[in-house]
């Protein structure tokens, strides 16, 4: 009885955060069918994962960083293939050139060695503009708390970024 009430609570959630997720990942790769495969990957994961899900906490932080695992899962796989890992678009990057890339890759690489909740934390205010308040409201935790975790969030970034560069330089 109690699986049934399971995947009845997944259903209403992914409901409620299907279409965030969907415009979150649509606004970071240009093919809608691309953002939409990237979804279904995502609400799959969230899926087979739901027993993890600690429900005293919002749906939608966990659901969203599986959903941006999946797409830095999703740029590897398009930069091993010889493709290119996000460009302007996706970083909002307001001027283009081969510095201003190589910034954009070394940011991803190093969002992927930060923990998902910074890593979504950071997401929800660079790349989906949310308030603080609204970030606070989607985590459950006062609008103080949400900033402080943003600061530890931006410190434990910078600290990735400045190893990707003492490997680079050794």
């Amino acid at each position: 009885m109690e699986a049934v009430a399971d995947r009845e609570l997944f259903a209403q959630l992914m409901a409620e955060s299907e279409r965030p997720v969907y415009a979150f990942l649509a606004s970071k790769v240009r093919d809608r069918g691309v953002a939409s495969d990237i979804a279904q990957e995502a609400f799959f994961l969230a899926y087979r994962r739901f027993d993890s899900y600690d429900r005293s906490r919002p749906f939608l932080p966990w659901v969203m960083t599986i959903a941006y695992n999946c797409l830095v899962d999703h740029w590897r796989k398009s930069a091993h293939e010889g493709g290119d890992l996000p460009d302007e678009q996706i970083m909002a990057a307001p001027e283009h050139d081969r510095d201003d890339e190589w910034k954009q890759q070394e940011i991803v690489e190093a969002m992927t060695r930060i923990s998902p909740e910074d890593s979504a934390l950071l997401t929800m205010f660079y790349a989906e503009e949310c308030s603080l308040a609204t970030i606070g409201g989607r985590l459950g935790v006062a609008e103080g708390t949400a900033k402080v975790r943003l600061f530890r969030a931006r410190a434990a970034l910078k600290k990735q970024v400045e190893a990707l560069h003492e490997r680079g330089a050794s």
